[in-house]
């Protein structure tokens, strides 16, 4: 889909009367917060908003944050409001989302649910009862994806029928597709979809970062956050094995439940050169900074941290798991490891890491792969045209 619209319009598709879009979008979390799902709809938002469209945000109250602000031309609403109590966090963002989409029923033309479950059972609820087309987004997949907490959630029959009446569904990879077929969802309500990048802001390193290609060279990063389904753990352990003699540098991007606990590992096994930076806004940067990026994760959609690499020209060796599959090739432009071998992670990054020339050949067929397929620019027109074709 986005290869037949790179060259439309980005601001052809319109609304049934004429105008341009106006698209709420209903998210459990938004900016400032930052994860893969917030920062893909935060910076679609931004490109719909630049090009004339209006994007209306609507999500969870956040301490600190206005309750309504305008951000790079997305207009946010933090008025979701839950109990986090069990079973009642779900219902009450489910009852405060619902009862937000009818308040704001004037203010929009169609919704987009950035994942589900909650998302999509609210949209699922609300639009058809609005006469408001819908579309949901699935964010993850696997044991802790989007469906499977939708599985998982008491009265699950109800709200697999409500967040079935949506009327697209996006799924990132074939296991997100199968995961919808299962779930009941007919297959020509099931389309495929990827994420988008912004290949201007993540892109190699320039002349004005010649100066740092030794340190750069030796440089592996792992971005994403540092809890149980990203296997984090996993990067220390094969880091144990790889740099016994401190040759490389490894850099630990993100926060998450895991953090301290890593940070003691790494102090306990006296790891060499590994840098814990935390959640950080200069990721580009740090992108620049490295020649392998690695993702060792059980489970993947279609993974933005990975593709930021790729767009950066870092050489991503990555766990051989669906997601991933369709965005590495091994040998064309990454390498993929076996989800569990320490000792194949280990090897495998030693090989990349030495022989400069395959890890250069890599690195330019990732960017080119994401600068065919995954331009920002084109994602957004896509999502743009599916609004128009369900109005």
């Amino acid at each position: 889909m986005a290869e037949d619209n790179a060259n439309s319009n980005p601001s052809s598709a319109a609304s049934a009367d004429g105008g341009l879009l106006r698209i709420a979008v209903c998210l459990s979390h938004f900016h400032p917060t930052v994860g893969g799902a917030e920062r893909q709809l935060f910076q679609l938002a931004e490109r719909w908003a630049r090009w004339g469209h209006e994007p209306l945000v609507i999500t969870r109250r956040l301490d600190g944050q206005p309750a309504c602000e305008i951000v790079s031309g997305i207009e946010i609403r933090r008025t979701i409001t839950t109990v986090s109590a069990g079973p009642l966090f779900g219902l009450t963002f489910l009852a405060s989302l619902t009862a937000h989409l009818v308040r704001y029923a004037r203010r929009y033309d169609a919704v987009l649910a950035g994942q589900a479950p909650w998302e999509a059972v609210a949209a699922g609820l609300a639009a058809p009862l609005l006469g408001k087309p819908s579309i949901v987004r699935l964010a993850s997949v696997g044991p802790r994806g989007d469906v499977a907490q939708l599985r998982r959630a008491k009265g699950s029959g109800l709200w697999r029928r409500l967040a079935l009446r949506n009327g697209l569904f996006l799924a990132p990879s074939e296991a997100a597709c199968q995961e919808l077929a299962e779930l009941g969802c007919p297959a020509e309500r099931i389309r495929r979809f990827t994420n988008g990048v912004d290949v201007e802001r993540f892109r190699p390193p320039g002349e004005q970062d010649a100066g740092a290609a030794a340190e750069r060279d030796r440089t592996v990063i792992f971005v994403g956050r540092l809890s149980e389904e990203k296997n984090p753990r996993a990067v220390l352990r094969v880091w144990k094995k790889l740099n016994g003699i401190g040759r490389h540098r490894l850099l630990m991007v993100g926060g998450g439940p895991q953090a301290e606990s890593l940070a003691a590992y790494a102090r306990q096994e006296s790891l060499n050169n590994v840098e814990f930076l935390g959640q950080r806004s200069d990721v580009p940067d740090l992108y620049r900074q490295a020649a392998v990026c690695v993702q060792p994760s059980p489970h993947e959609g279609c993974s933005n941290a990975l593709l930021e690499a790729m767009a950066s020209g870092v050489c991503p060796v990555v766990s051989r798991v669906p997601g991933n599959l369709e965005l590495v090739e091994h040998g064309v432009n990454g390498l993929t490891v076996a989800l569990d071998d320490d000792e194949a992670w280990a090897t495998t990054l030693a090989r990349v890491l030495e022989d400069v020339s395959l890890r250069q050949r890599l690195s330019q067929a990732a960017r080119q792969r994401v600068i065919e397929r995954h331009d920002l620019d084109r994602i957004a027109r896509d999502y743009l045209e599916l609004f128009a074709e369900l109005l």
